[in-house]
């Protein structure tokens, strides 16, 4: 018996052994995973915070590169063009000057964007970042109908590492590739370009909004509140800022030129992305022999004796392209450009024009009806066929393949989306509103009751030597805003199709007279669509008599205003700030025009190379 129960002592006690033994096995191995599930959270929240890092130096490499370069490249464009460069051939942006550019990036981005604080990642942790750019270089050299483009392009590493607050540690690389295109841009990139805004006798009120860049190089003026939502510049160092009622700063007077963003507490501009004065003039052009040219089929930037000006047009060209025999003057009358089978160029007016009306047909026709002297011209275009039809004086016409549509090919005289007028055209319209616009009616979609002038497909530049006169509203057949409003998009099946590519655009040009908003008859508010554009000396986009026609509501323009001389285009009461005579301005930015994505066919250019875009592609991702 005694020896059983020793036997059962020593087995329980063996037992015990074991099973201590276990515990102790299972309490290590439960310690070592929990150790290593702390081990992988900490990992993660680190990893995290890596890849927080990461998507904030992409971001400062896609939108604070350009800033960085743009001193830069200005000050080498002035010095390529003031040496004769030729940009077919040679880069704007000097060889040995390579490595410099991409060291002023690397240094930029390192010195001003190679944080992420605690605060900035609400409590996760820290990230540090370190940029590197390397083998920056010419990429491409190419031609355009707006002259030549060189893109250069660099390698770019960006190395995150997170650290979380716990003490885990991650990092996170990525590699990729900038590109910088330089270009001669549009100048319908601008929502707003004045050479003089004309601050000291007048300004930008409580009311104005603008959403897209403005620049002045000389002048601006403000009071109140005007709210601007994209970046101000001025080649000036400051601004006129007004005090209508005197009670700003007493002794200083209404207005007062200052370096400064605002007059407290009276003038206060809403500049959501900044102000920059002294920045770099933007010239507007001295001629209009571009647009000339493409008109009559002609390479709009032919320059035979390089003196920077396209060639004025000799009398041989005039008559081998008007077919004018034998050659002697140019006789008043509407020319659509052709080699007696298919369109080859735009629409010739020689001699003033007193009518010109634009049609949108909704159907995929365009229609253009000139009006001189009582002598009418109807110019059908119709995409769907590719035919354009010409009915002269009289009642007979013409029938070409080919549309007088888009960019002119650079050096072919290809089909031009141009209509140049040697003279003034008293009248620019649509077709007759068919009702009453109501009143403070939205800027997108245009009121029903306003009859398109250009349709979906129609790109068009409206070029004048002289004066244009506007007589009503000039809008698109589809509301490029609209395209991805699918109940606007159900009734317009056209519009529907053409949503993914809509690049219908208007762009108007007066060389040497005003862009003038004709009184018409009382009708309130007037919608403009495309790019405006005058460029002699005081010229601008004018209200005719707009101190004495009554109040009239808004001018929506959408697209841009570019204007040697900015004008006044209505009176307000200095007592409340409402509307006495003429118009309140909108100024409603098309975002397609943003970095010469789009602009229309043969519009002005910028003279000098300029950065137009600066993109970051990644190829690259890692865990380090």
């Amino acid at each position: 018996m005694k020896k059983n129960k020793g036997i059962a002592l020593v087995t329980a006690l063996v037992l015990m052994m074991v099973l201590v033994a276990v515990i102790a096995v299972l309490t290590v191995q439960s310690l070592g995973e929990f150790r290593q599930s702390k081990d992988n959270v900490l990992a993660v929240e680190a990893r995290n915070v890596a890849e927080a890092g990461i998507a904030y130096g992409n971001a400062m490499v896609r939108t604070r590169v350009s800033a960085m370069v743009t001193p830069l490249v200005n000050s080498y464009s002035g010095s390529f063009l003031s040496g004769g460069g030729d940009p077919s051939t040679s880069p704007v942006i000097p060889r040995n000057r390579w490595r410099n550019m991409g060291e002023a990036i690397q240094n930029g981005l390192q010195a001003q964007y190679s944080q992420l604080t605690n605060s900035d990642l609400d409590g996760a942790g820290r990230a540090n970042l370190r940029y590197t750019v390397s083998n920056f270089r010419l990429a491409q050299l190419s031609s355009s109908g707006n002259g030549f483009t060189q893109v250069y392009t660099a390698e770019y590493t960006i190395k995150s590492t997170g650290r979380s607050n716990d003490g885990g540690r991650r990092r996170v690389v990525e590699k990729g590739y900038i590109n910088i295109t330089l270009g001669r841009p549009s100048l319908a990139q601008w929502l707003f370009l004045v050479e003089d805004a004309g601050g000291d006798a007048g300004f930008f009120g409580s009311g104005s909004v603008f959403d897209g860049p403005v620049h002045a190089n000389s002048d601006w003026g403000f009071w109140g509140t005007p709210t601007f939502t994209d970046m101000v510049t001025s080649s000036d160092g400051g601004a006129w800022f007004w005090d209508l009622n005197g009670s700003c700063r007493d002794g200083m007077g209404r207005s007062v030129f200052m370096n400064a963003s605002a007059r407290p507490p009276c003038t206060q501009p809403d500049f959501q992305a900044g102000f920059n004065w002294n920045v770099p003039r933007i010239e507007l052009p001295t001629s209009s022999l571009s647009q000339e040219r493409a008109a009559l089929g002609l390479a709009p930037d032919e320059d035979a004796d390089g003196d920077g000006v396209p060639d004025p047009v000799t009398p041989s060209e005039y008559c081998q392209q008007l077919n004018i025999t034998p050659c002697g003057g140019v006789p008043d009358g509407v020319y659509l450009i052709n080699d007696g089978s298919r369109v080859t160029g735009g629409i010739f007016v020689q001699g003033d024009l007193d009518d010109l009306r634009l049609s949108a047909t909704g159907d995929g026709r365009q229609v253009y009806r000139f009006n001189q002297g009582g002598r009418i011209w109807t110019i059908t275009v119709d995409y769907v066929n590719d035919t354009t039809t010409i009915v002269y004086p009289g009642g007979r016409s013409d029938t070409f393949a080919g549309v007088p549509n888009g960019h002119a090919p650079l050096g072919t005289g290809g089909p031009t989306g141009q209509i140049y007028v040697n003279g003034d055209i008293d009248s620019v319209r649509s077709p007759q509103r068919t009702g009453w616009v109501p009143p403070n009616s939205p800027n997108h979609p245009p009121p029903a009751v306003i009859q398109p002038a250009l349709s979906l497909e129609t790109q068009l530049n409206i070029t004048a030597s002289g004066d244009i006169g506007i007589r009503s509203d000039i809008t698109y057949e589809c509301d490029p805003t609209m395209v991805g409003n699918p109940g606007y998009l159900a009734t317009r099946p056209r519009c529907a199709a053409a949503a993914a590519d809509l690049d219908t655009v208007l762009g108007m040009f007066s060389n040497q007279g005003n862009i003038d908003i004709m009184e018409n008859g009382g009708m309130n508010d007037i919608y403009l669509w495309g790019s405006y554009m005058t460029a002699a000396d005081g010229t601008g986009l004018t209200v005719e008599n707009f101190n004495g026609r009554g109040a009239q509501g808004t001018m929506h323009l959408f697209g841009g205003l570019i204007q040697w001389q900015d004008q006044l285009r209505g009176i307000v009461n200095s007592r409340d700030g409402s509307l006495r005579s003429g118009y309140f301005e909108n100024f409603q930015y098309d975002t397609r025009f943003s970095n010469s994505r789009l602009s229309p066919p043969n519009f002005p250019t910028t003279r000098a190379f300029q950065l137009q875009s600066v993109t970051a592609v990644p190829l690259v991702h890692q865990d380090q």
